[in-house]
């Protein structure tokens, strides 16, 4: 018999649902594995339908904190996937409504049936299996598409597309033959400690690790931090007003100032992940590859947009350097004659990053994991 790779989803709803919708659950489950089957027969498809006690019931029900739940079950349970779905409506963050929030970075989708079911003489369960397809492509890559289910909807009806083009079905194949290979606690055949687990990790899937961290635009999601930017600016025209920076600038060594960009990098960027809790997503009691991947990639993200916003704010301070009366800034500084432009403008760019903490810390810590893992709100 030809082995299969096994692909396992656990689905996750209330135990206090009504049982209507108990029932909507697994009919469309059905449907949607006949479709997956179909499409993808090399994989042997495995659904796991989950009753919880401890489900969340606040209205609207928050998607963040059932992604943080989704993704912490996936990792108790060793679910490859986790849909999350409720009769509930969920809270929107940055749409007037959202039916569903899948997260690529935690392999989690939280989906809402409400709105789809609140007529249930018009009810049909096409819809819910496109919605379903489309957080489903979320999750293993795919963008969004004119011609397939992919397509992005306000609403969901009967009209919908509820398949994949052949370009999308190629790539899925490829992303889940990754997924299905056996994840690193299962190959190792002694127990590592964290750091040697951290290590042979990153020695096995680095290359990976950085194509996702690149391809997420880390440098767009700290624009969206508007206390953080707002605190670099004011503390870089701060700088510029005041003498007695250029004369402190002035006196620092080249070797000083260039050795302490890393660490500033580093420091901003450890302090908005500890400090907004970061690192208690996904949480697991043992060192699990899918929540060593999510902090990789979180703690990646967040470095690498610090590090393009450092270099933003490098060149503009080095063009309002240039432009401003030389023999006043050689005045302020006590030099003589020649004025480092890149020397006060390393100096600048390191300040401003790490006056940026402060009001990097100073975000609302949800706004802040939403802008990490929200892949949208559909």
């Amino acid at each position: 018999m030809l082995h299969k790779d096994v692909i396992s989803i656990g689905v996750l709803i209330d135990f206090k649902e009504e049982q209507i919708f108990k029932n909507i659950v697994k009919d469309v489950i059905d449907k949607l594995k006949i479709d997956l089957i179909k499409d993808f027969n090399e994989f042997n498809w495995q659904f796991n339908l989950v009753e919880r006690k401890d489900f969340i019931r606040e209205v609207p029900v928050d998607p963040l904190e059932l992604l943080d739940y989704g993704s912490s079950l996936k990792l108790e349970y060793n679910f490859d996937f986790v849909l999350v779905l409720t009769s509930l409506p969920l809270k929107p963050r940055f749409n007037q409504y959202v039916n569903a929030v899948p997260s690529n970075m935690l392999e989690t989708a939280v989906i809402s049936f409400s709105r789809l079911i609140e007529n249930r003489n018009e009810f049909s369960n096409k819809s819910l299996i496109a919605l379903l397809k489309h957080n489903l492509g979320h999750l293993w890559g795919l963008e969004h598409s004119d011609d397939s289910v992919m397509k992005p909807r306000n609403v969901w009806t009967d009209d919908v597309v509820v398949e994949w083009n052949k370009e999308e079905i190629e790539h899925i194949k490829s992303y889940l033959k990754k997924i299905a290979d056996p994840r690193l606690e299962e190959t190792t055949s002694f127990k590592l400690n964290k750091f040697f687990f951290y290590i042979k990790f990153l020695k096995q899937e680095g290359i990976g690790i950085l194509r996702d961290i690149i391809t997420f635009r880390s440098w767009l999601t700290i624009l969206h931090l508007s206390k953080f930017i707002t605190t670099i600016v004011m503390s870089t025209i701060f700088l510029f007003l005041t003498a007695e920076f250029w004369e402190l600038g002035a006196a620092l060594e080249d070797r000083w100032i260039y050795g302490l960009v890393i660490f500033v990098l580093l420091g901003v960027t450890f302090s908005l992940y500890f400090g907004h809790n970061l690192d208690k997503i996904a949480r697991s009691d043992k060192l699990k590859e899918q929540a060593v991947r999510s902090k990789i990639v979180i703690i990646g993200i967040l470095f690498i947009g610090i590090l393009a916003l450092w270099i933003f704010l490098f060149i503009i301070s080095s063009g309002i350097i240039y432009l401003l009366p030389e023999n006043v800034l050689l005045n302020w500084s006590g030099l003589k004659t020649h004025l480092p432009i890149f020397h006060f403008a390393v100096i600048i760019s390191n300040f401003g990053i790490m006056m940026s903490a402060f009001g990097g810390n100073l975000e609302e810590e949800d706004d802040l994991k939403a802008i990490l893992f929200y892949t949208e709100e559909t």
